[in-house]
């Protein structure tokens, strides 16, 4: 072999085979699948958290609404912490839903391969960066798993601190006895509702933002039907209608070659 036909072979285009493409998926799958469980980890600790908090804080009556502050605080510190995972996790799940919807689907429906899709995950590949939002990750955790945890604590505190030791005689005793230290109660309490407007304008901001590419929902947001539909319904979605088939063979279009049939 010359050294001029073995330089073109050397440019030559490689194959992609199937083989190639499975432990591919196989690699990014695992990515996908560590990255979720580093998700779970952290909503336990949540979870784990506020069961202590509400546990220590009502166990007697001198005990100090300063330890549901303190579970505000770490559970909103591990909201921050997981959705930076969550990012992470996207973009190894976005991989996944590309070689799933690019390459895997078309080959089960005897189709071509989709060349967009795997054309965008062979830049994604080639300059990998983070393609969500911090906003959108914390909106999407606290509609999965923080917004409930947020509302359990912020209603404890104020049951806390209304009726320990006793009720409260108006307002001004209910912002007096709300002070942490040296911090006076006013500040304290518009801190909280800082927070808690925050995280509710997520939360619903949550239902109308583009979800991630990997999410599974059952309808597009943004369409009010789709939240009370799941309770009821036994499938959200509508179900595929399948292409009537012509009486005549004859009459019938040519399947398309698959790219493993070439």
């Amino acid at each position: 072999m010359s050294v001029k036909e073995r330089r073109q072979n050397d440019l030559e285009q490689p194959l992609v085979s199937q083989q190639a493409m499975a432990q591919l998926f196989r690699g990014e799958l695992s990515r996908s699948d560590t990255w979720r469980t580093r998700l779970d980890t952290t909503t336990n600790w949540a979870l784990t958290t506020t069961a202590a908090v509400i546990s220590f804080g009502f166990a007697t009556p001198e005990s100090s609404h300063v330890t549901f502050l303190v579970g505000i605080w770490m559970v909103v510190s591990f909201l921050l912490i997981e959705a930076r995972r969550y990012r992470y996790y996207d973009l190894w799940n976005r991989r996944v839903r590309l070689l799933e919807d690019g390459w895997w689907a078309p080959m089960l429906r005897r189709e071509p391969v989709d060349p967009d899709a795997l054309r965008e995950l062979a830049v994604e590949m080639s300059r990998p960066q983070i393609q969500l939002s911090l906003g959108s990750a914390i909106a999407t955790r606290l509609n999965r798993a923080y917004g409930p945890i947020l509302i359990v604590l912020m209603v404890t505190w104020f049951f806390k601190v209304y009726s320990h030791p006793r009720p409260p005689r108006d307002f001004d005793d209910f912002t007096e006895r709300a002070h942490v230290a040296w911090i006076p109660g006013p500040v304290v309490m518009g801190i909280l509702v800082l927070i808690t407007l925050v995280a509710g304008y997520l939360f619903i901001a949550s239902f109308f933002i583009r979800a991630p590419l990997g999410e599974l929902r059952t309808r597009p947001r943004g369409r009010r039907a789709a939240m009370w539909e799941t309770f009821y319904r036994p499938y959200a979605i509508q179900r595929r209608k399948r292409p009537r088939r012509a009486a005549n063979p004859r009459t019938n279009p040519p399947r398309p070659q698959s790219p493993f049939e070439q």
